[in-house]
């Protein structure tokens, strides 16, 4: 499937935050090749859709039953996606997300950044395993400041954030095996 042109790109994301105004405050926002539309209710986000034109892909996409002519990335993609989100943007969704694919044994770690790796040398990008490990542990370090453990007052919260920190700091910043 080719790329959406932009008038059809700009008319879907109109749909989905008219849609989507009725149940709360809507944002969108912008960031390489991608456009997420977040639904807040309260100020709390209860809903986010990204839409991606992909200048690569690993994988083929694919059309299913309920996606009508919409593709929907392969899972490999994702995760590749997941991995450039994780080394540029370092949110803490990203960490969440990626920690949560490895650790449903869907993706394992140096698979992880096998995608990435390979992600990154279609797309012509700089594919230093070193640069996006540094860049994942000052993302980290830098959300450990904002958000210590001492002051996560909810204690499932704190031992959930606890794991995944030592996850990332002793397991997948050493998984890159390329």
């Amino acid at each position: 499937m080719g790329q959406i042109p932009s008038e059809v790109r700009q008319q879907i994301i109109e749909v989905l935050s008219s849609a989507l105004e009725s149940f709360g405050d809507v944002n969108v926002r912008a960031w390489g090749e991608v456009v997420s539309i977040d639904l807040s209710e309260n100020s709390r986000k209860v809903f986010s859709v990204q839409i991606a034109d992909r200048s690569v892909q690993l994988g083929e996409a694919w059309v299913g039953i309920w996606t009508g002519n919409i593709a929907v990335d392969a899972l490999n993609d994702l995760i590749a996606s997941k991995m450039v989100a994780l080394v540029e943007r370092g949110a803490p969704r990203d960490f969440r997300d990626i920690f949560t694919v490895c650790q449903q044994g869907l993706c394992q770690v140096n698979a992880c950044w096998a995608l990435w790796h390979q992600r990154q040398k279609l797309a012509k990008e700089d594919s230093d395993p070193q640069r996006a490990v540094l860049a994942i542990q000052t993302h980290l370090a830098r959300l450990e400041k904002a958000r210590p453990l001492e002051r996560i007052e909810d204690e499932q919260q704190r031992l959930a954030a606890q794991q995944l920190r030592t996850w990332f700091h002793e397991v997948f910043v050493y998984g890159y095996h390329h």
